[in-house]
């Protein structure tokens, strides 16, 4: 890592510390009239505008060392530009002005809250800083922005749709002799203006990710139709601007599906890198899953009679919340690149454990109730670990015409949807399981029960991953 990277590194480093001492700094609860608290208040807002300061000046030093060493050393200066991209599209300075509003409000609950958030994401761009996959990391950034621009062309076929039909209304009652307004066809024209930019804006991002020159051609060809469209009803001709806007319409459609093919072989070309990541998260979950127990089991004997074996019981409670922050970073990986279809449930569902075992530490219980659940955590890590390493690197070969020659991919997902149903029917069985969820969760941060209420239930989750599974290998 070179001295311009390691800077950066140091720079995030420093706003992390400084961002999550302010968080420990905060009073527990709002301030009361008196000096102490006060004191408290200026001394994170200061804190607060101090980080915020150093960030704006890390994004634009990261700006600047990329373009500066963007031909000697183009890894680096590629991960720098990722680094500042991601910052601004997550709008962490924008988050950082809101908690420093909060604190002038002396809203406690929701700086700390946020504060957390932003911890989170800066984590995030210290991870890609210095991880060691730029390849893996490249690839995605070119699947969101293929993402995006699909997105961004769905939004101007509805538009390009509804500007045609809108254009036959006004042909039509040209005939009957009563035409359009001046103002409705000039407002039709500024409305084709706009979408004919926001074609535009497309082009420009397909042209800058590269190989998709057939992609790039349909587009600029609608955009083309588009101004003639404009031109049309400018005009007061909405039955030429109508033949414009089915020609555009069409344009946008043959581009879109160039997008979508390029889409679907980056995230065949993903498969082999996602598959090796997931496999480190979850051994990595797994180690640190396997050390709280471990330390649960010591402390359990102790736990009824000894202050300081709960105290210290406690203090397992945020690694254990780490593990399902990876867990949680492991499912949008998944999500995102459609690794798995049967996965992201069974993470949902191990998360949501996670989270309940944290609540539980959090509030002093290491119970053999609490200890079941880390062993179940266990066992399902240890599972799905067997299931993916076991899954060849060319999973997606196979000579089974049925399931589109997907067999291994297919026999894999069964077998975590297998999983999942065995760990539900389990789970219903446990009559007493509710309430003791329910005070886990009671004990958890707001934020934390709020990650919880967003977690699908496990058997809705199966139930629509078996539905996946049949309409994607269906005959």
């Amino acid at each position: 890592m070179n001295a311009f990277l390691k800077a950066s590194v140091a720079a995030v480093a420093t706003v992390l510390a400084l961002s999550a001492g302010m968080l420990r700094a905060a009073p527990d609860k709002a301030a009361s009239p008196g000096a102490a608290a006060v004191t408290d208040m200026d001394r994170m807002e200061f804190t607060q505008k101090d980080v915020q300061a150093q960030m704006q000046e890390l994004q634009e030093r990261m700006f600047h060392l990329a373009d500066l060493t963007k031909e000697s050393e183009p890894d680096n200066a590629t991960r720098l530009l990722l680094a500042v991209r991601k910052a601004r599209e997550q709008l962490i300075i924008e988050q950082m002005n809101e908690v420093l509003e909060k604190i002038a409000d002396k809203d406690l609950a929701t700086t700390s809250t946020e504060t957390k958030e932003v911890l989170a994401k800066l984590n995030d761009l210290k991870a890609l800083l210095v991880a060691t996959d730029l390849e893996l990391q490249l690839a995605l950034d070119r699947l969101r922005k293929l993402q995006e621009a699909i997105r961004q062309v769905d939004e101007a076929i509805r538009v390009e749709k509804q500007q045609q039909a809108q254009s036959k209304e006004f042909t039509n009652l040209q005939q009957l002799g009563s035409a359009p307004t001046p103002s409705a066809l000039n407002k039709a024209r500024n409305n084709e203006d706009a979408n004919r930019k926001r074609t535009d804006n497309v082009h420009d991002t397909v042209k800058s990710l590269g190989k998709l020159e057939a992609a790039g051609t349909a587009l600029g060809s609608a955009s083309n139709s588009m101004s003639n469209a404009a031109g049309g009803l400018g005009g007061g001709k909405p039955g030429d601007a109508e033949l414009s806007q089915a020609d555009a319409a069409q344009k946008l459609q043959e581009a879109r599906a160039q997008l979508e093919n390029e889409r679907q072989k980056v995230i065949a070309e993903l498969s082999k890198q996602v598959k090796k990541v997931v496999i480190e998260n979850l051994q990595e979950m797994l180690d640190r899953q396997t050390a709280v127990r471990e330390k649960n089991e010591a402390l359990e004997p102790r736990l009824a009679r000894s202050r300081e074996a709960v105290q210290e019981l406690e203090l397992l409670a945020p690694p254990e919340e780490r593990i399902a922050t990876i867990c949680q970073t492991t499912l949008d990986l998944v999500n995102e690149t459609e690794f798995s279809v049967a996965l992201p449930p069974a993470l949902e569902s191990l998360e949501k454990n996670m989270l309940y075992v944290a609540g539980d530490l959090t509030a002093g219980r290491g119970d053999q109730h609490v200890i079941g659940t880390e062993v179940a955590i266990e066992q399902d890590l240890k599972d799905l670990l067997d299931t993916f390493k076991s899954l060849p690197g060319d999973a997606n070969i196979s000579n089974c015409k049925g399931c589109k020659g997907n067999m291994n991919k297919l026999l894999a997902e069964l077998k975590v949807i297998r999983m999942m149903q065995s760990r539900v029917n389990k789970g219903t069985s446990d009559a007493d399981l509710q309430a003791r969820q329910a005070a886990a969760a009671a004990a958890l941060p707001p934020d934390l029960r709020e990650r919880i209420g967003k977690l699908h239930d496990s058997q809705e989750s199966t139930r629509h991953a078996m539905d996946r599974l049949d309409k994607m290998y269906a005959q």
